[in-house]
Parts: C-alpha cells; sequence; structure tokens
C-alpha cells in the first residue's frame, strides 16, 4: 500500500527500489549535465580572439567566437563588439567560412576612424569581408573582392 506525504510524493518502503530509483535520477541528472555543458561549449560559449583600441583609448573593438565552428569544415560563428566607457555601442554577429577552423588574431584587421571602426575579417574560403560600425550605433557590411 502506498502512504502519500505532505508533498504528494509517493514513500516506498522496499530498499532496492529506492536504491534503484535514486541511481537512475542521479545518471539522469548526470547525463543532462554532460549534455547542458556540451550545448553551451559549442553553441553559446563566448570566446575573445582579440580586441582594438583607438587611439584615443576612448572605444574598444572586440573580435568574438562564439561557440565551435560547424562540424565538418563548417562555418565559425563570431561577432564585432563595439565599446565605449559607457558600455556596449554596437554589437554585429556574422559567419566566418574558415574551412572549419577557429579564427584567431591573424583573420582580422582594424581600421580607426574619426566617426567609425573598420574591421576586415578574413577566411580560408571567402573573400574578405569589410565591417564598418559607427560611433552613433549603425553598422554597414561590404564585400571586398
Amino acid at each position: 500500500m502506498n502512504i502519500f506525504s505532505l508533498f504528494g510524493c509517493v514513500c516506498i518502503k522496499k530498499p532496492a527500489v529506492r536504491i534503484g530509483l535514486g541511481i537512475i535520477a542521479v545518471l539522469g541528472l548526470m547525463l543532462a549535465v554532460l549534455i547542458g555543458s556540451v550545448t553551451y561549449t559549442t553553441k553559446y560559449r563566448v570566446n575573445s580572439v582579440d580586441s582594438s583600441t583607438s587611439q584615443d583609448g576612448k572605444y574598444e573593438l572586440l573580435f568574438q567566437q562564439i561557440g565551435d565552428p560547424d562540424w565538418l569544415f563548417g562555418y565559425t560563428h563570431a561577432r564585432l563588439v563595439l565599446k565605449d566607457e559607457l558600455g556596449t555601442i554596437a554589437k554585429y554577429s556574422f559567419d566566418v567560412r574558415n574551412d572549419g577552423a577557429s579564427v584567431h588574431s591573424d583573420s582580422w584587421q582594424v581600421i580607426w576612424k574619426e566617426d567609425s571602426v573598420e574591421a576586415v575579417i578574413s577566411g580560408k574560403e571567402q573573400n574578405d569581408e569589410q565591417y564598418i560600425l559607427y560611433f552613433d550605433r549603425k553598422c554597414l557590411v561590404l564585400c571586398l573582392l
């Protein structure tokens, strides 16, 4: 006969059943943690690749990789983040066709202008792409040949 507790759980009187259910619960929790950590690492983790600061020191441009490259020879997900002393001005996410490899500090060039910053992103399987982030929160993307 089952006896219900105050919380609506069934009290199990046989120790073997309790131990078995406890082991199943612990293994399920461990599997959920493993799947969650792998998903976070491959899809959402932000890896700082490089950064550049303007000549006057007011602005900083961050080059970040998001997660791991798509498996097998897929895109690498990245973003540019423009910041000033008050916080984030602009973020722009994009994909780099880099033969399934991670991006690195040699994958970009930065040119600081009076009212914007230009970043040229290179990949093994793509033409260079130029991203212009303006200090007034606008963004422009150009493909270079």
